[in-house]
């Protein structure tokens, strides 16, 4: 008997899992000299342990490396870390550290490594997220926990009601952005030091991140954030829908559970990941699995647009589907209606751009008359290998739920 082909697969899972191993083993230890840079406020000599690309919060080099410093010099005390998970995909090498304070209380840090084991991404600031209380429904079993969230939508855009050190306030709740970011013209830069620069960017525009304002207590219905320093940006120009624009919540308020999205009853459910399935089938409801893949911060699926293949990411923050700015003319028989129009994105963004209808099929599931703005998504095409977006567009049709967990959604009837 040949046992070639068994020794050969056998070979390349050993050089596989060897060059994780390696990867973990020269990583790890920059990783920790970042902690311990951090833990002593001194953030000199980390500039050889960035990637050229290294972005921090979606600001780009050179700003970013100054953001960085700023925040290991004015991190609140850390006691010490843990590693708490290590994981590799096609975006490189994540590892997540647990970090324990003096008091005993803990929060998170993410560091993200590229295939040269360069820091690529980093989060220090990502605090506890923890469901303080949970609401069953009425068909609900014990366990299952469900915190049900009224969301409004004001020129398109996904508002929810969130409250910070005792202030109602209104969030543009975006799974585009990785993280929190709060609007300067509400919150002022109130912790020493200086945070300032150009360099955040959206799909559109520009944004400078002011500051950083120490928050005591963040509650969305239930799902609290323990104290931490977020970032302060002007994000005046979201404002365009006529109601005060308090913040940004992005994925780090809510990416340890699973998000239901329920636009005709103005709603969203987030789900303990654990139960979710339980939940869905005592409330009678069928779904549809697709399979998803994480690109840095996004959940990227298989799509057709008009029938043509294309990579497009979830982004409950875009207004329309979106595609690269030469999609018509490489595919003019799958768009109709192409106009002029403009887009409105974080910072100074206001972008003008070709809007058009086109038809999407996800999951096998087929959305038509889909409103599709043509950008710039080199940002997303060459760092992630995305072509797109998909948000509000599918989300006013159909419910569905994400889960960053488990890199799927669920087209739920």
């Amino acid at each position: 008997m040949d046992n070639r082909p068994t020794f050969i697969a056998a070979l390349l899972a050993l050089v596989v899992v060897t060059a994780q191993a390696q990867d973990l083993d020269t990583c790890r230890p920059k990783a920790e000299r970042i902690l311990t840079a951090a833990q002593s406020h001194t953030p000199e000599g980390i500039d050889s342990l960035l990637a050229p690309g290294f972005r921090f919060a979606e600001i780009k080099q050179p700003t970013a490396a100054r953001v960085l410093k700023q925040i290991i010099a004015q991190m609140p005390a850390i006691a010490g870390w843990e590693l708490a998970q290590a994981g590799q995909d096609s975006t490189g090498l994540t590892l997540r550290y647990t970090l324990t304070k003096p008091d005993g209380t803990t929060s998170q840090a993410t560091l993200l490594f590229n295939a040269d084991n360069l820091l690529l991404e980093a989060d220090l600031l990502n605090a506890d997220i923890s469901l303080r209380k949970a609401t069953p429904t009425g068909k609900a079993q014990p366990g299952v926990s469900m915190v049900p969230i009224p969301v409004h939508r004001y020129g398109g855009l996904p508002i929810v009601g969130v409250t910070i050190d005792g202030r109602p306030c209104n969030m543009f709740l975006d799974t585009g952005a990785p993280g929190v970011i709060l609007n300067s013209k509400y919150f002022d830069h109130n912790i020493e030091g200086q945070v300032m620069g150009s360099g955040g960017h959206g799909v559109v525009g520009t944004g400078s991140v002011s500051g950083l304002h120490h928050v005591t207590s963040m509650d969305m219905s239930g799902i609290s954030l323990g104290e931490t320093d977020i970032m302060t940006s002007d994000l005046s120009n979201l404002e365009t829908v006529g109601i005060a624009v308090h913040g940004i919540l992005g994925q780090s308020f809510y990416k340890d559970f699973d998000v239901l999205f329920d636009f005709k009853r103005g709603e969203i459910v987030l789900l303990n990941p654990d139960t979710t399935r339980q939940w869905l089938q005592d409330e009678g409801y069928s779904f549809r699995t697709v399979s998803g893949a994480r690109k840095g911060h996004l959940l990227a699926f298989d799509c057709r647009v008009g029938g043509i293949p294309a990579v497009l990411a979830f982004d409950s923050g875009a207004q329309t589907n979106l595609l690269a700015t030469d999609w018509p003319l490489q595919h003019p028989s799958s768009v109709k209606g192409i106009r002029e129009g403009h887009l409105i994105g974080y910072g100074d963004g206001r972008a003008s751009v070709t809007k058009g209808k086109t038809t999407l099929t996800l999951g096998g599931r087929t959305f038509k008359k889909q409103r599709t703005a043509f950008s710039d998504v080199s940002r997303l095409k060459e760092g992630k290998g995305i072509d797109g977006l998909f948000g509000c567009e599918v989300l006013g049709r159909q419910k569905l739920l994400i889960s960053y967990r488990r890199q799927e959604l669920l087209l739920i009837d």
